[in-house]
């Protein structure tokens, strides 16, 4: 509970003032990479590069963790990296609680990835270790680790690539004035050239503007993508369904213990599946049947 101003000291009400700078500076900077989530340790840095003498002892915390929760409720802890909190901004956090990992059948393809931030961060980043697939027949989109199985006759949505990402920037500096564009124009040739474009985009007042003409732009790239992506066709639709081994019975294959061992071998990875040990038989018969 806070004590009436009259009772505070001078240096009291300045420490709660510097205390609110500190977190409106790190509010500021979640906003402007929003929906992006910062490490502890990267808010850390931050925090010493515009503040040299911050310590979060002077405001009477334990480190950094206990300050965040004392003087910035606009921010929460997302997640752990290891020993290191991951936090975002209240905003994002709860419109992310309020969507399904997976978007509902009435919405089309496109407005999942509008809609979804989880489908939309995996599509807009091309080393991303998580891969977008399409379910035809739900016409559903699933977000899955890269060691992670699709479901058959799934249809993997390739990612946007770093050359369109760049072309986007290329086609929005050219309609430019010359002034930005001059300014502009020579950084798109920096090896991670969004950085440095994007804080100069904010020093020209371009940042909204860039916002929505990317956005537009990865939304048209995923539509087209999406439409190149045909049905399995009736030879890969056979693949897919051809048994490993002899077809099993219904019973057999509603059986508990076939349930168990398929669900296990789609979470394996491929060096986990080459480990595995297979009567010989069934690998002949299955080399066989091809």
């Amino acid at each position: 509970m806070l004590l009436p101003a009259s009772r505070l000291s001078y240096r009291e009400v300045e420490t709660m003032a510097e205390a609110k700078n500190v977190a409106d500076y790190l509010v500021r900077y979640l906003q402007q990479i929003d929906p992006r989530p910062l490490k502890g340790s990267e808010l850390a840095v931050l925090i010493k590069t515009a503040y040299p003498d911050f310590s979060p002892e002077s405001f009477g915390c334990r480190n950094l963790r206990e300050f965040i929760h004392r003087n910035a409720d606009e921010i929460v802890e997302f997640s752990r990296a290891g020993m290191d909190i991951v936090y975002r901004l209240r905003t994002t956090q709860e419109r992310l609680n309020s969507q399904t990992a997976t978007a509902d059948e009435s919405d089309s393809v496109v407005d999942q990835l509008t809609q979804n931030l989880f489908v939309w961060k995996t599509f807009a980043t091309p080393d991303s270790v998580f891969r977008l697939y399409l379910d035809p027949q739900a016409g559903v989109i699933h977000n899955l680790h890269s060691n992670a199985r699709p479901a058959q006759g799934w249809r993997e949505i390739p990612r946007i690539s770093a050359e369109v990402l760049l072309q986007i920037g290329k086609d929005f500096t050219s309609d430019l004035p010359e002034v930005q564009k001059s300014a502009l124009a020579p950084l798109l040739q920096a090896p991670k050239w969004w950085v440095p474009f994007y804080d100069c985009l904010q020093t020209l007042g371009l940042r909204s503007k860039w916002i929505e003409f990317r956005r537009r732009r990865i939304r048209d790239e995923f539509q087209r993508i999406v439409r190149g992506i045909e049905a399995p066709s009736p030879t890969e639709q056979s693949a897919m369904a051809r048994p490993l081994v002899s077809e099993p019975t219904r019973a057999e294959a509603g059986s508990p213990i076939r349930k168990v061992a398929a669900d296990v071998v789609q979470r394996m990875t491929e060096s986990e599946l080459r480990a595995l040990n297979l009567p010989l038989g069934y690998v002949m018969d299955s080399l066989t049947a091809r």
